[in-house]
């Protein structure tokens, strides 16, 4: 075959081996246009088992996979890996999704541009927002302006565009700036966090050292004046001494 051979079944699947060592199946009603170092699946569906690293394309979406997928173009374009990870990347190289074996996600053509949408579990874990898909169990890191804090531990759906940033969880595959979230049902939350080490809401201490430092300066980092004179008082055991002292209290707070 030559570069840029299409390959087009009717009633009957077809099998192609590469050069490179990948082989693709195509069932039957499809197409792919074959080039010496990918395969462009333009229509129905395609299988491909590759030794290593090897890249489909398919409606803008850059898929690549070491060991075995299947990609099916229609209205959108599902991929589902059998062996292996199968990473899909937007035309231009943001990384979409990581589906790990035995997981399939669909992608809209809107997806081309880095737009997600992802359902699953909201959480808190190393002081940032996550949720993990539903469907291929994939962790996305999440930030934008929207009220995380009172849907966690509640399953939503979110729609936005993925980050070139690198996520700061560890088990986090992408970094989203969410546009929408909508919930879908409240609870149901709790073993997927356990499993993950995360937690279903924000911890009361402040993430923010800034944050505690200020709460340490407005009470002079001990007790407050109200609680030493009430110490004073009870050593002194006077009614004396615990009047003098309450009155010395006073003015010192009235004072410039």
């Amino acid at each position: 075959m030559f570069e840029g051979s299409i390959v087009e079944t009717g009633s009957a699947s077809s099998e192609i081996a590469l050069r490179s060592g990948a082989k693709l199946q195509l069932a039957k009603d499809s197409r792919a246009r074959i080039l010496s170092d990918r395969v462009v699946i333009e229509k129905g569906i395609g299988q491909i088992s590759a030794p290593e690293s090897f890249e489909i394309n398919a409606a803008n979406l850059r898929i690549h996979t070491g060991g075995r997928l299947s990609v099916n173009v229609g209205p959108n374009v599902q991929v589902a890996s059998l062996i292996g990870i199968a990473h899909v990347s937007s035309a231009a190289g943001i990384l979409l999704a990581a589906i790990p074996a035995g997981r399939r996600m669909d992608f809209s053509p809107q997806a081309a541009s880095g737009t997600v949408i992802r359902s699953g579990c909201l959480m808190y874990k190393d002081n940032h927002y996550i949720l993990q898909d539903e469907k291929t169990q994939e962790v996305v890191e999440l930030f934008g302006p929207q009220d995380f804090r009172s849907q966690l531990g509640n399953r939503v759906e979110i729609a936005g565009t993925v980050s070139s940033a690198k996520p700061a969880v560890s088990i986090a595959t992408l970094l989203v700036n969410i546009a929408v979230l909508t919930p879908k049902s409240s609870g149901g939350c709790l073993s997927v966090a356990a499993n993950l080490g995360a937690q279903t809401d924000v911890p009361s201490a402040p993430a923010n050292p800034a944050e505690a430092a200020g709460q340490t300066a407005k009470t002079g980092g001990g007790l407050s004046t109200g609680a030493k004179v009430g110490i004073i008082a009870a050593i002194a055991g006077g009614g004396a001494v615990a009047a003098v002292v309450l009155t010395m209290s006073k003015k010192n707070s009235t004072s410039p």
